[in-house]
């Protein structure tokens, strides 16, 4: 069924109030984003089970900065732009950085860079170290090929620098994967493959097999043959938007309504949501089963909270009523700083190279990184204190610390990837864009009054630990002595200077970095599957703590920054979310 707009219903006032009971559906989920679509496929493929998604975005398949893979960004301050902003974030001189997020149907997989990187085995498997039981990279990886149907690279591409194992992919899912036909040709792969070498970085011809570590071209999420992105909407909705039982309603859930209120211990049930039409009226609808929360890392949070659930403390001061006392709600915001160097080309060469580069701690350090650990590892208790402390108490000193000393022993003793750097060219100009994987600064996102809940607080609290930076500026040096080693060197216009000196200094390189630093748009941690005692907020079915029929399937349930990106694991964990669904766990 399309898009469609219920009657208005009845308005609901307090936070106990009931839902209007002249339209109900089985499950309803709050936002038609890249793991919500997922879900209403998986979901309506039974006729007798109804659902409906509340999306504030509109119908994009036939706008063409979403449907043309090379028009990346330029929907990027328009209609289908949530256009957030942080709050001011002293590390980049107290500016407020916009934040962009997809507003569309297919969320941010509509405006994303539709890269297909997973990430490190290590990382995935320490899941299972914070309470989730059966979650880790051997699990994940058959839900990976089930989603995903990649384009066998033809001969032309090869040639070009694409690489890849059959064996990691799938070939029958509904996410096409591949390369494009405009992938850079002529000697651009081989240069940037020679040059990384010779730092250090060897070739890595499947970066989708556990390991991203090296230099590798990597697929995207599009439809090669078509030339055309391949978001979540092409993917698992407009195939199926036909069906009676899948209704998508456009509005934006404000809160969840709960039923009668449960006995002492016992959880809560949802008995279904409040949303805002576009007239800005107010209109419950009941959910039989569950409700279920796909709106992102930065809007899920404020779902939650506007329903009650979340830290007692900021809900008082928002005036609104505790019903679950859970104060991981918002927090544990793990977002990468981006920053990027430019430099002119002496060559005008055509085409997409979709290049990543990605770093250890030993290639970072080298032989001193036995001793940054050792000086690390001591600094964790001061590290977490200091996060604890930005967050005036929101947070657990203690339990910060054994996710830092976790992440620190990824990090050092498994040798998972610390950083990223893309290589990239834009006709004249040679582009190197890179972030830390793995922060140490954990922010926050939060609502700020009960109405607002298209204006959250997002504090990412970049760089508030002095190792990001140093990680960060790391890179810097690296992509910076790329572009001055042969033989990639030969193809830069050395009489223009480059954006930071080749022998530049700390303090250089903090301010470039503070001056030049935008977010990665990989937020994550805000809603986070490990057990309550860490501060966790779902458990490892994706059940919200002291619920019964409420989920999170997005984002912001993932507890620990991870060596890909966001997308192909979105994917992942929803179809294997959507199974456990339909198979009644």
């Amino acid at each position: 069924m399309r898009v469609a707009t219920l009657p208005a219903g009845v308005l609901l006032g307090a936070l106990g109030a009931q839902p209007a009971h002249g339209e109900a559906f089985d499950y309803i989920i709050a936002g038609a984003g890249t793991c919500g679509l997922v879900l209403a496929n998986r979901l309506s493929a039974d006729p007798r089970v109804r659902v409906a998604v509340i999306e504030p975005g509109d119908d994009v398949r036939n706008n063409i900065n979403v449907t043309d893979p090379a028009l990346f960004t330029v929907p990027y301050g328009t209609s289908i732009d949530w256009q957030y902003s942080t709050t001011p974030q002293p590390a980049a001189g107290n500016r407020t950085i916009p934040f962009h997020a997809g507003k569309a149907i297919g969320g941010t997989s509509t405006i994303n860079g539709m890269t297909y990187i997973r990430g490190d085995k290590a990382q995935f498997d320490a899941w299972e170290a914070l309470g989730n039981e059966g979650w880790n990279w051997e699990s994940l990886f058959p839900y990976y090929k089930k989603a995903e149907k990649l384009t066998i690279p033809d001969a032309a591409q090869t040639a070009a620098g694409a690489t890849y194992d059959p064996a990691v992919h799938g070939d029958s899912g509904h996410v096409h994967t591949g390369f494009p036909f405009s992938l850079v040709n002529g000697s651009f792969h081989a240069l940037a493959t020679e040059t990384w070498e010779a730092l250090g970085y060897p070739l890595n011809e499947e970066p989708n097999a556990g390991s991203v570590r090296g230099f590798s071209a990597w697929p995207q999420t599009l439809d090669r043959d078509l030339n055309i992105r391949s978001d979540s909407a092409r993917s698992y909705y407009y195939a199926v938007e036909d069906r009676p039982n899948l209704t998508i309603i456009k509005g934006t859930v404000k809160r969840i309504i709960w039923g009668d209120s449960a006995a002492d211990g016992q959880p809560v049930i949802a008995d279904g949501v409040e949303y805002v039409t576009p007239d800005a009226e107010l209109v419950g609808l009941m959910a039989l089963k569950e409700v279920i929360l796909s709106a992102g890392a930065l809007r899920t949070p404020l779902i939650l909270e506007g329903s009650g659930v979340g830290n007692p403390v900021l809900l008082e001061s928002l005036g609104i009523e505790t019903k679950i006392d859970l104060p991981g709600v918002g927090e544990y915001l793990q977002e990468q700083p981006n920053t990027a160097l430019i430099f002119n080309s002496k060559q005008d060469i055509s085409g997409f190279a979709p290049y990543a580069t990605f770093t250890t701690a030993q290639d970072m350090f080298g032989d001193e990184v036995s001793a940054v650990k050792a000086s690390t590892l001591a600094q964790i208790p001061d590290w977490a204190k200091t996060v604890a402390a930005a967050r005036n108490g929101a947070v657990n000193v203690t339990n910060v610390e054994r996710l830092f000393r976790l992440q620190h022993d990824l990090i050092f003793k498994q040798n998972v990837t610390i950083g990223e750097t893309l290589t990239a060219l834009f006709g004249n100009y040679l582009v190197s864009a890179m972030w830390l994987l793995l922060p140490f600064s954990w922010g926050s996102v939060h609502l700020t009054s009960v109405d607002a809940i298209n204006a959250p607080a997002i504090d990412p609290k970049y760089f508030l630990i002095d190792f990001d930076l140093e990680v960060q500026t790391g890179l810097g040096r690296v992509a910076r002595r790329l572009w001055d080693t042969a033989p990639i060197s030969g193809i830069v216009d050395s009489s223009v200077e480059g954006p930071v000196p080749l022998n530049a200094t700390d303090e250089q390189w903090a301010t470039y970095i503070g001056d030049n630093l935008v977010p990665n748009h990989h937020p994550l941690g805000t809603a986070s599957m490990m057990s309550r005692e860490l501060g966790g907020v779902v458990d490892p079915k994706l059940r919200v703590y002291g619920t019964k029929n409420v989920r999170v399937v997005d984002a912001s349930i993932f507890p620990l920054q991870f060596s890909g990106h966001l997308t192909a694991t979105l994917y992942a964990v929803a179809e294997r979310v959507a199974e456990m669904i339909v198979g009644g766990s």
